[in-house]
């Protein structure tokens, strides 16, 4: 066989696996198994147009003398512009592609995550399925609701150490892993900057100025509950609504980088506060649930992140600062049912 049929055939070999490997990504849940065949067979593929390309160079650059190749550059360009800035068709397309995504998460292996119940007694159920991704790692979490006008209602669920105002002072960026487990705790700190969207968005200011609880004036057992360590399922509930905003914010420590490290802000306190915890910013997630769309599940999306020290509770949608923080979270799934229908 000659080296060109090789390379024809490891080509149309190589598309085919990438058309079905893309369609299974598009509708599917994340799979390693079907992101490895995607990415090794899109480095064949690769290679072998480059040597398909060295083999025909010739009549190729005939081709380039044609007058349809404006024509054909300016459509590259148009479906490039279009998917950048997120436009339809392509937003169409690809929330499409999330609806699959996130209807085909009800047959998840509950085995391999950690189950939680809390507050169930309202008749609208909620349910918060988030799959780990590399660099999550013990964070502070606030999950809450707020209406169409974005103001807050309620929290669902907040990390215990932040309900509490716990977090202990002794940890560094060498031992944190395994310092929650040896109880080495020296003394007690409050993180004002771990969840500054959810503490500004509920709006209490405590008796020293700070929107974060404290061990004073913690919140109830019934919202808040321990550091949740791996993939999880919440099972939770809330009053009947027929739409409403939901978002989480996640924070985990010591993942400071070029952006957020112990050289930057030198005036500000609150990001040098003495804990030993500074690193990247809060990331949000976000889902607008319609109870009259005839959807139950939602994929959460990431719109950006929160301020670096807490002076606002904004949410900034530029990430080009984060680096692990975007690594926290695969994905997150939303279940919604109104038993009182």
């Amino acid at each position: 066989m000659s080296f060109r049929k090789i390379i024809s055939l490891s080509i149309g070999i190589s598309c085919l696996v990438l058309l079905v490997s893309g369609l299974l990504s598009y509708i599917l849940p994340y799979s390693r198994i079907t992101a490895s065949l995607h990415t090794i067979f899109g480095l064949i593929f690769s290679v072998g147009i480059l040597l398909h390309l060295r083999n025909n160079f010739r009549p190729i650059k005939n081709y380039i003398k044609s007058k349809f190749l404006p024509l054909i550059l300016l459509a590259v360009l148009s479906i490039a512009l279009v998917s950048f800035l997120d436009t339809p068709p392509v937003s169409t397309i690809m929330d499409f592609g999330a609806r699959q995504k996130a209807a085909s998460e009800r047959t998840s292996d509950r085995s391999q995550y950690e189950l939680i119940e809390m507050n169930t007694g309202n008749d609208l159920n909620i349910s918060i399925d988030l799959l780990r991704s590399t660099h999550y790692w013990h964070p502070q979490m606030a999950i809450w609701i707020e209406d169409e006008q974005g103001n807050y209602v309620e929290t669902l669920f907040v990390s215990k150490a932040t309900a509490r105002g716990l977090f202990f002072g002794g940890r560094t960026k060498d031992n944190f892993k395994s310092f929650d487990t040896e109880n080495k705790s020296t003394s007690e700190y409050r993180r004002v900057n771990a969840l500054p969207v959810w503490s500004r968005k509920r709006g209490v200011v405590y008796s020293d100025g700070s929107y974060v609880p404290s061990r004073e004036e913690p919140l109830p057992d019934a919202i808040s509950g321990a550091t949740i360590t791996d993939s999880f399922i919440l099972s939770t509930s809330t009053s009947p609504k027929s739409r409403f905003t939901l978002r989480i914010e996640i924070n985990v420590a010591f993942d400071d980088n070029e952006y957020y490290s112990e050289y930057d802000f030198p005036d500000d306190e609150v990001f040098h506060n003495g804990t030993g915890q500074l690193g990247q910013p809060s990331i949000v997630f976000e889902s607008k649930i319609d109870m009259n769309d005839g959807r139950d599940y939602y994929l959460m999306e990431l719109i950006g992140h929160g301020h670096h020290s807490a002076q606002t509770g904004d949410i900034d949608p530029d990430l080009s600062t984060l680096t692990t923080a975007l690594e926290l979270v695969e994905r997150i799934v939303v279940g919604v049912n109104d038993t009182a229908l």
